[in-house]
């Protein structure tokens, strides 16, 4: 009984206590029209200026979300105590969800401006991690 109850605090904890990977992070909406009074030369500067931001901040999100994770897990290893480290891990989702938003709505107003964007500025995507793959098991007698 004493480990049914350690496991289901550790499963409720795991869950509330992590920061969330930068790819769990939804946008937060900011309009097109913030941007309307911008040139396109200017939403080019920005666009450049908020992907070097996302890459700063976005790592740091990664950094925190696979500590919180070791604390977990230490935690289900060893004691409570290592749950109280995820409380020093600094939880950047929000500040990720805007520049996420105001990446979109650059990338919004340059449409609808009608930018010229070369190809590689157009294939260019915003900060996103992959989460880590798993390695995947060989079958017993596969080599």
């Amino acid at each position: 009984m004493k480990y049914i109850t350690y496991a289901v605090i550790a499963a409720v904890l795991s869950v509330a206590a992590c920061a969330p990977r930068t790819h769990e992070i939804q946008s937060s909406y900011v309009s097109p029209k913030e941007y309307s009074d911008y040139s396109c030369e200017q939403l080019a500067t920005e666009r450049a200026a908020l992907l070097v931001k996302a890459k700063e901040i976005g790592d740091l999100q990664e950094e925190n979300a696979e500590a919180d994770s070791v604390f977990v897990a230490g935690f289900l290893i060893v004691s409570m105590p290592l749950i109280i480290g995820t409380a020093f891990t600094k939880d950047r989702a929000e500040e990720f969800a805007l520049l996420k938003g105001k990446y979109e709505a650059v990338d919004r107003a340059q449409h609808e401006k009608q930018c010229e964007l070369d190809e590689e500025t157009r294939r260019q995507a915003f900060y996103t991690k992959p989460p880590k793959e798993e390695p995947k098991l060989k079958p017993r007698g596969a080599r």
